[in-house]
């Protein structure tokens, strides 16, 4: 008898580590699906020293290229500008970091586009060559383009936030990471505003 209830124990425990970790695996609307013809894999190797798996995203863009990467959910957000959270990536900085890539481009209800480029909301992360970008998460040195319009964070308000009180009701339906300036990148904790983060892989957690 006691050799049953070891074994039943056992496979309970096992049971319990399974769906652990299928619960940290996102759905499959959140897999990343890539456009464009610039290279772009998950490599080992350097990454943000905020992330300890050893794996960022790398990026390759010839002149005239680019890469785009977006969930099915990140293009399907439709929530006020107000309430998303979670619009930000680390970079590292000894790559290519210019005034518009790399970004992640946000589609407004109206059908104006948001650019969320690393270069305007440049954080160092001390005593690496990394930085963080976090659009709807930092209250200073953090802009964002609108229609050649700078929206900047405050002090109190996020760069979203601010958009948001200057354009009362405005939703966001879309939001997609994008390369488009020749060079090497490499991209890591990214957030598509849809409630999973990618560290190490397509799939997020």
């Amino acid at each position: 008898m006691k050799k049953v209830v070891v074994t039943a124990l056992a496979a309970l425990a096992a049971l319990a580590i399974i769906a652990s970790a299928s619960a940290s695996i996102a759905p499959a609307n959140q897999k990343l699906t890539f456009e464009g013809p610039a290279v772009h894999a998950w490599h080992d190797g350097a990454d943000s020293p905020r992330d300890k798996d050893s794996r960022a995203l790398f990026l390759h863009v010839e002149a005239g290229e680019y890469v785009a990467a977006y969930s099915a959910k990140s293009i399907h957000i439709n929530k006020p500008a107000e309430s998303v959270r979670g619009l930000s990536f680390a970079f590292q900085t000894s790559k290519h970091v210019g005034a518009g890539a790399p970004r992640i481009s946000v589609k407004f209800g109206d059908g104006t586009y948001g650019f969320l480029s690393a270069n305007y909301c440049n954080h160092p992360i001390v005593g690496s060559d990394w930085s963080r970008a976090s659009f709807t998460g930092m209250g200073n040195n953090c802009s964002i383009w609108v229609n050649g319009t700078e929206y900047a964070a405050n002090g109190t308000r996020t760069a979203m936030q601010v958009y948001a009180d200057a354009n009362p009701g405005q939703v966001v339906k879309q939001a997609f990471f994008l390369a488009d300036e020749e060079g090497d990148y490499r991209i890591d904790q990214l957030r598509l505003g849809a409630g999973v983060v990618y560290t190490d892989g397509n799939v997020g957690h």
